[in-house]
């Protein structure tokens, strides 16, 4: 009872309220930000089926750990307010069991969605000359896999729950007694994983710009090559903010953990809430998205005024223009063409008039001049 009251403590200390706090506020701005993103951008990105398939996983863990935190959050404020004692402020973990479960199997899941991206590009690479006729099945797959494995490593981990166990929030995982152990291993599994996704990733990366730069034998290479380079790009933040926050997590239940008992009562849970970047991801893979996608859109906007200064494009720099950029410069040259045949169709008529004039006149000049019928001509 008396480790009950200590526990419930946690609730009104200033220091653990900021971390809630800050974590619920990161929670909701996830949603304004992801409608941005939907409303201005999502149906101006051109990607193949099998990349748009992947990286709508990275849409769905958003929203999932975006709205568990927020209603972590919230959930605690409520519970500040209508439980009478300290010891009703704690959580039993069955309560919060299956939505701690969601919330792991989404995190998880932003690795295995990256590793099936860096899969789905490899692919694209090395079969840059024809990817971009092939159809929907490599994502789908990879996609079902990922699923997959993030749900099966998440039942692994939480088979040993204690569901009698009292917690503070429902994201508490390494201060939790039966399954933070078991956590800790899964993360830095995940932190493995990450960092050979990273190290292919960037050597992939390297290798389509080498590619690129020394120029491709088709426009449907070039575009694909133009893909992948665009989508590693756009990926490389999301991994280096994966690598960051599983690495900060593992410092924490690393160093602090084998401190805990020395530390004062609380303040293991309050310096793990307070540098527990988790429930921000959210709201960073949210703005570094929106950021690589205003980026993108500056140089699509730089790209056009280079080509309306210049209209004389050569030939092998003709894919570097954006898709939209080629639109316009086909409608200019299409307007081009029918304004030369117009022209050319105005000539050709004028020519058909004068000729049909002169012919009129050929006829007639032949009927003044036709020589007169033998009765009446002179005879020698």
């Amino acid at each position: 009872m008396v480790n009950c009251e200590l526990r419930g403590e946690l609730y009104h200390h200033p220091a653990y309220l900021f971390a809630v706090i800050f974590q619920g506020t990161s929670g909701y701005l996830t949603f304004p930000l992801l409608a941005v993103i939907l409303k201005k951008y999502a149906f101006k990105v051109y990607y193949h089926p099998n990349l748009v398939f992947l990286m709508m996983l990275n849409v769905v863990t958003i929203l999932i750990l975006g709205g568990i935190t927020a209603w972590s959050a919230t959930n605690f404020f409520i519970n500040l307010m209508i439980k009478p004692t300290p010891c009703d402020l704690l959580l039993k973990t069955h309560f919060c069991s299956k939505i701690r479960a969601t919330f792991l199997f989404a995190f998880c899941l932003v690795t295995t969605s990256h590793a099936g991206i860096l899969i789905e590009r490899t692919w694209a690479t090395l079969s840059v000359k024809h990817y971009e006729k092939q159809g929907k099945a490599l994502g789908t797959v990879l996609a079902i896999i990922a699923v997959g494995v993030a749900a099966t490593a998440i039942y692994i981990v939480i088979i040993p729950e204690d569901g009698e166990e009292m917690i503070t929030t429902c994201l508490t995982f390494s201060a939790s007694k039966s399954i933070g152990s078991r956590i800790y291993v899964m993360f830095f599994v995940q932190l493995l994983l990450d960092a050979a996704i990273s190290l292919v990733h960037l050597m992939l990366y390297r290798y389509n710009k080498k590619a690129d730069r020394n120029g491709s034998s088709s426009l449907s290479e070039q575009f694909q090559r133009n893909e992948n380079l665009k989508t590693l790009k756009q990926v490389t933040p999301l991994l280096i903010l994966s690598n960051v926050t599983i690495g900060v997590y593992i410092f924490i239940i690393s160093v602090f953990r084998l401190y805990k008992e020395y530390l004062p009562n609380n303040w293991y849970e309050i310096i793990a809430a307070n540098l527990f970047i988790m429930p921000h991801m959210p709201l960073l893979f949210t703005s570094l998205i929106l950021i690589e996608l205003h980026l993108g859109k500056k140089r699509l906007e730089k790209n056009h005024r280079e080509m309306m200064a210049s209209q004389d494009v050569p030939l092998d720099d003709q894919f570097h223009i954006a898709i939209e950029n080629w639109d316009v410069q086909f409608q200019s040259r299409l307007m081009a063409q029918t304004h030369a045949q117009k022209h050319l169709t105005a000539s050709n008529w004028g020519t058909s008039g004068f000729l049909s004039r002169f012919k009129k006149r050929q006829s007639t000049v032949a009927v003044i001049s036709t020589p007169s019928s033998p009765g009446n001509g002179s005879h020698y």
